[in-house]
């Protein structure tokens, strides 16, 4: 039986989802969600709001932690991106992503039956590192191309990938077809660069595909956020005049085993 859960307002099949210490990333929904817990009931410590107020402190340190480790492409994490490098972001983008960290918000909060209390939190990520796809990203491209494709599913359920904001997709020979530089910027500015779903019929799927996606297996996984096509799919995906257009619209979907 397929468990169907709502996103937003579309129903989606189970999404994909990667634990972490204290929580775990939806990258279904792209959010970290963390959850921290105060059950200390002696003294002062039976008052609900001296309660409230401990399990609200221990998130932000669980909070800072846990985003710092979150897979930003296949070379950098995003705590790689805190700090202005050579091989990072411009100060500003660096400056507005610390800023950023700390834009989570309380998704709810549990009343124990031993009288403790739990919260659990929530960083939307796509929000958070979009200072970071926009950075030196080229002014939006118009494609009049239309040939009726309208998106791309690309299957690695049987690879053993690991799933990040801004993945890449190769061609055989190592040719970039998929990455946040060919996404236009003001798609960048609402959404992230894929989508990923554990089933290819989710509900998601389609709405960010469409109904006429181009659908092609990965032929390998490297660096555990790079896919790698097979030369036929190369050639197929490289060579058809709509493909530029559904990446530049972000229009991609990863199917992937979490």
């Amino acid at each position: 039986m397929i468990a169907l859960f709502l996103v937003g307002s579309t129903w989606a099949i189970e999404p994909v989802v990667e634990s972490v210490q204290s929580g775990q990333i939806n990258w279904t929904t792209m959010e970290l969600e963390i959850t921290s817990r105060s059950d200390r009931t002696i003294g002062a410590w039976k008052d609900v709001r001296i309660q409230e107020q401990d399990a609200l402190e221990r998130l932000k340190p669980l909070m800072d932690e846990a985003a710092t480790r979150v897979q930003y492409d296949p070379e950098r994490t995003a705590g790689d991106l805190l700090n202005s490098n050579e091989s990072g972001p411009t100060p500003k983008v660096a400056r507005r992503l610390t800023e950023g960290l700390d834009s989570w918000r309380i998704r709810e909060t549990r009343y124990l039956s031993n009288g403790g209390v739990e919260m659990d939190a929530v960083l939307e990520l796509g929000r958070w590192l979009r200072p970071m796809f926009l950075d030196g990203v080229q002014p939006s491209v118009v494609y009049d191309s239309d040939n009726g494709t309208t998106g791309v599913l690309i299957d690695a359920r049987h690879l053993s990938f690991q799933p990040c904001m801004a993945p890449e997709v190769h061609t055989d020979d190592g040719a970039q077809l998929v990455h946040p530089g060919a996404v236009r910027s003001d798609v960048l500015r609402v959404r992230a660069p894929v989508a990923y779903v554990q089933d290819p019929a989710d509900p998601l799927a389609i709405q960010r595909a469409g109904q006429h996606p181009f659908f092609v297996t990965a032929a390998s996984s490297k660096q555990g956020c790079v896919l790698t096509l097979s030369p036929a799919d190369s050639q197929l995906l490289s060579s058809n005049p709509g493909f530029a257009k559904v990446v530049a619209a972000a229009k991609v979907v990863l199917v992937v085993n979490p």
